[in-house]
């Protein structure tokens, strides 16, 4: 990673590039070939010109002199054809190589970073950031190369005929750079406020949208539209700051640089009328210098284009470079023990979650933990399913410290349900399977029965081959959970954790979820993060959570005539549940 961080853009597109360099640079190399062979036309022209003058020109040396230029016209657009062709093929690779690449980071952050970074970012990261760099890549590095090789040789056959019609036809270069000083005047602060514009314009119309039912329900349409059209006029005003500082210059070059018979026609004509420039190297110091300043310029939009594939680069090595949870590849030797707590501490963004948590939950237990909102209940579970590392203490699985343990040998020790399940836009056959991907149909519809959503799958349209839609938008929120339990039961892992299964689920769906429960755990570890305590007073074991602490551990009983806040949550508890069932 230091490496990454001390290279430039070129050097980071080559990283990622991998085993893709090499076409590359004989992308490079063609291209550059192709531009010399560009260059072929003008000088027959300049040598034909000459001997116009010189009354030295026959049919013969003209047809030769045509069939150079048309040959090296040609040879220039098929060596270019080659070039493009080959660069886009690797271009395309490397940016599967990059999504991919970053796909795989997000399994390896802390989850986090994950749930704490807005949608809208990932989607301009893997999407629009990305695809940036196609163009770049697939232009960006054959075509500078050429376009500064080519001319080059052609500026240096000028020198070699005369020095000084080679300064000349360099004179409007340094007018020309004054233009670009001034569109590269503060461009580093106006590229980086348009990115984050375009980030903060994507997140915004990510949030508008998934966010439209609540929005119209609660009559917020005024004041979400108002936020999302701040953040598309913060785009247009960044974008509008940007380019009204580059017009003028832009211009300025545009109407400058090419003009090289500004210097050529006037030094030139003067070297020729004193004898000191014969009029063939008059002409073709005159012609060549018209060839080579278009390339020169295409050189300085991509001047432009780099400091663009610096920003994106800079956007997706910033997330590739995000710490990771450090896991080993050897699977670890464990035993038949259950979690134990040592000591536990956690910080998120400098806010301390977790304070010295201890416990242990013993193998075949029903565990709950319980506690106010924001207490640090979820993060207990959180850390169990090695979705973060504890800042200080160990959390203990099996005997084993959880950072010694492979996430995917961990993963297939536990299931981990949350309260926002998801379901992908597959069937619902394949997205209980996920629980074991080799499982038999029979399997999958014996989990679906253990989890009582048999019934209402096979009265879908398509059954168990119905489409379960964006995120599982075509069932219901307790329909999805006991989906999602057939899932946990086809895993058959030891330890089942239930981050608030049931926070959504209707009285109906609650008890068709608990009975689903209950075959899930027989013979294993059940932890179970709670809201409703109806669900757990059976339980083995109690964890009462406040302010990041353990403020109580033991029975229901127990904790009714010795741990005040359980006392608390009990009553509040009881006297919500009397209210609805009273008001309803």
């Amino acid at each position: 990673m230091e490496k990454k961080k001390k290279s430039g853009a070129i050097h980071q597109l080559l990283d990622y590039a991998g085993n893709n360099k090499k076409q590359l640079y004989l992308s490079t190399f063609l291209a550059t070939l192709g531009e010399l062979f560009g260059m072929a036309p003008f000088i027959a022209v300049s040598l034909l010109v000459a001997e116009l003058f010189n009354k030295t020109a026959t049919i013969q040396n003209v047809c030769i002199l045509f069939a150079v230029a048309l040959g090296g016209q040609i040879l220039k657009l098929w060596l270019t054809y080659q070039s493009s062709f080959m660069s886009h093929k690797a271009t395309y690779k490397i940016l599967k190589n990059i999504r991919s690449m970053i796909a795989d980071k997000m399994l390896r952050v802390p989850m986090g970073v994950m749930l704490d970074t807005p949608t809208g970012n990932f989607k301009n990261l893997m999407a629009d950031t990305v695809s940036k760099l196609e163009d770049s890549m697939a232009h960006f590095m054959p075509e500078i190369t050429s376009n500064i090789v080519a001319p080059l040789c052609c500026i240096l056959l000028v020198f070699i005929l005369d020095w000084r019609m080679g300064l000349a036809a360099l004179i409007t270069i340094p007018l020309g750079l004054l233009g670009y000083i001034g569109m590269m005047k503060d461009y580093v602060n106006k590229s980086t406020t348009y990115m984050k514009s375009q980030n903060a314009m994507n997140s915004t119309l990510v949030e508008y949208v998934n966010g439209i039912e609540v929005i119209k329900a609660f009559n917020q349409g005024s004041a979400s539209y108002s936020k999302f059209t701040g953040a598309i006029n913060f785009f247009h005003d960044s974008t509008l700051a940007w380019w009204k500082q580059s017009w003028l210059w832009s211009a300025v070059i545009q109407a400058v640089m090419p003009t090289t018979l500004l210097g050529t026609l006037p030094i030139g004509a003067w070297l020729y009328m004193t004898g000191t420039l014969p009029l063939s190297d008059f002409i073709t110091c005159i012609i060549l210098p018209i060839g080579f300043i278009a390339p020169l310029m295409r050189v300085g939009k991509y001047s432009e284009q780099f400091n663009m594939v610096k920003a994106c680069l800079d956007q997706i090595r910033e997330f590739i470079e995000k710490p990771e949870l450090s896991r080993p590849e050897k699977n670890a030797v464990l035993d038949e023990t259950a979690y134990r707590f040592e000591n536990v501490s956690f910080a998120y963004n400098e806010t301390e979650v977790l304070k010295n948590v201890s416990f242990e939950i013993k193998p075949c237990t029903v565990s709950a933990i319980v506690g106010p909102s924001g207490s640090g209940k979820s993060t207990i579970a959180k850390l169990m399913a090695g979705f973060w590392d504890a800042t200080k203490g160990e959390v203990i699985f099996g005997g084993k410290n959880i950072k010694e343990i492979p996430f995917a040998q961990l993963m297939g020790e536990v299931s981990y349900v949350a309260q926002d399940n998801f379901l992908f836009d597959e069937s619902i056959r394949e997205n209980i399977r996920l629980g074991k991907p080799d499982a038999t149909d029979d399997e999958v519809v014996a989990a679906a029965k253990a989890a009582c959503c048999h019934d209402f799958i096979v009265n879908l349209e398509n059954g168990y081959d119905t489409n379960a839609g964006d995120a599982g938008e075509k069932l219901s929120g307790g329909e999805r959970q006991r989906i999602t339990i057939a899932r946990a039961i086809l895993k058959n892992a030891r330890v089942i954790i239930l981050d608030e299964a049931t926070a959504y689920a209707d009285p109906e769906n609650e008890y068709l979820i608990q009975s689903a429960i209950s075959k899930l755990v027989k013979g294993k570890t059940l932890i179970v993060v709670a809201h409703r305590l109806a669900t757990i007073q059976n339980a083995d074991q109690i964890l009462v959570v406040e302010n990041g602490k353990i403020v109580g551990c033991g029975r229901q009983k127990e904790l009714l005539s010795k741990c005040p806040l359980y006392q608390r949550l009990w009553r509040d508890y009881v006297s919500s549940a009397d209210q609805v069932e009273g008001g309803f």
